[in-house]
């Protein structure tokens, strides 16, 4: 995704965007119910970045979709993390192109509240926020910026 007039980061003379890895990198749990993660509230593109690192801070749960993300090292980039959900809105929208999507529902890394944190679903198009205790295990897809 190439940013636009109006997105956070956008700057005319730039080329700034989102780049998808290619594939799932699985399923996982959100991690840490019950815990507030500071610096892990961003909805917005551009936030997916800073929610991750806030995530790793302060989850110190093993294998949790931030992690993974966070951890990946692909095609040379070790940068990876899991978008915000205004940031898997674009890949939504952009799914045909981007491809390699075959989950239903996609964790975000956007936390709502100390127990729940937004999902996107691939099937309906619409975001929401789920439980985040380990049965609520969904797919993840690593993004990063450029």
């Amino acid at each position: 995704y190439i940013l636009q007039s109006g997105d956070p980061g956008y700057d005319e003379n730039v080329q700034h965007g989102i780049i998808a890895a290619a594939s799932d990198q699985g399923t996982a749990e959100w991690g840490c119910i019950n815990t507030s993660i500071a610096g892990a509230q961003g909805e917005a593109i551009g936030t997916g970045n800073q929610n991750t690192i806030g995530i790793m801070n302060g989850c110190s749960t093993a294998g949790i979709a931030a992690r993974i993300c966070g951890d990946l090292v692909l095609n040379g980039y070790s940068d990876w993390y899991l978008p915000s959900i205004d940031e898997l809105n674009k890949l939504y929208i952009n799914r045909v192109a981007i491809g390699g999507f075959t989950g239903d529902n996609y964790w975000s890394s956007s936390e709502i509240n100390p127990m729940t944190a937004g999902i996107y679903s691939f099937n309906s198009g619409y975001s929401f926020s789920l439980f985040k205790h380990a049965s609520n295990v969904y797919s993840i897809r690593a993004i990063r910026t450029f």
